[in-house]
């Protein structure tokens, strides 16, 4: 597995923030671990969008992350 670049370490940190804070993952609608999460949406190839569910608290519940199409 590559090394992950500067944008890639700056989302990973985010999710561990999140992940740390009880965030639950989702993966094309389906729950997934973090590790799983990190494994689908960042290190693959393929583009994914990401929803953050916040609590009124304004606290991230959830990330909810669907595969785009890009032209």
């Amino acid at each position: 597995m590559k090394e992950p670049d500067a944008a890639e370490r700056s989302m990973i940190d985010s999710l561990e923030q999140m992940q740390k804070a009880g965030a639950k993952f989702f993966v094309d609608g389906e729950p997934v671990s973090f590790d799983e999460a990190l494994k689908r949406t960042v290190r693959e190839e393929h583009a994914y969008m990401a929803d953050y569910i916040v609590s009124p608290a304004g606290k991230v519940e959830q990330v909810r992350f669907d595969k785009v199409d890009l032209p």
